[in-house]
């Protein structure tokens, strides 16, 4: 089944065309918005593929933890072209994208500033998997302090060993990597569909800060 995979929920953009297995594959760790590269980057993939756009037969994205900005983008791009090929969409965590990656007991960590993290424990053998720890947003400390007794090697898509406790592998996330874990994609409404953030933006904060305070 033709597939396109998105992930812009950090700074990597990944973007994925599989048939069963990986077509192609694109993967991206700039600084550059989301929103200037990811159109470009899906139409460049079709075209390496050879697969045209209304041949697309399904659409995943991961729906989050991550950038506001850079999820919200993610998703409302796979909605759209869902909703205009009339192709079903699912999504899946943007913590096991990375995880994907890797086999064994790990634990995806994105970070969500001001001294917080994203993160999760999957265990992955290449081919099923287990969730360990749901996606997850608490304190560095406290996801230290989480992933300590049970083995998992940390990873995540930038330097967090400044913060961290322990070391952190550098794991960049391919989204095509999914492909080999159809059960952790769920399938949703294209019309309904919504970045899955953990917690509320900054902007919502200072707004629950500032009508508090009066």
């Amino acid at each position: 089944m033709k597939t396109l995979l998105i992930d812009t929920s950090d700074q990597v953009l990944s973007v994925a065309v599989t048939d069963t297995i990986i077509l192609g594959e694109i993967n991206i760790n700039i600084k550059r918005t989301h929103s200037e590269t990811l159109m470009p980057y899906i139409s460049e993939l079709l075209k390496m593929t050879n697969v045209k756009k209304n041949e697309l037969e399904q659409i995943v994205v991961s729906n989050g933890p991550g950038s506001y900005t850079g999820v919200r983008i993610g998703v409302t791009v796979a909605k759209t072209l869902a909703v205009a090929l009339n192709i079903p969409i699912y999504t899946v965590s943007s913590l096991f994208v990375m995880a994907a990656s890797v086999r064994g007991v790990v634990a995806p960590v994105i970070d969500a500033r001001r001294g917080n993290v994203y993160g999760a424990i999957y265990e992955l053998d290449g081919e099923s998997f287990d969730t360990l720890k749901e996606p997850m947003y608490l304190s560095f400390e406290e996801f230290s302090e989480t992933v300590k007794d049970t083995g998992a090697i940390v990873i995540g898509n930038t330097d967090l060993k400044q913060n961290f406790e322990g070391n952190v592998t550098h794991v960049m996330s391919r989204v095509g990597n999914v492909v080999n874990y159809t059960d952790a994609l769920v399938e949703v409404d294209a019309h309904s569909v919504v970045p899955e953030y953990l917690r509320i933006s900054e902007a919502e904060r200072n707004w629950i800060e500032s009508t508090s305070e009066k």
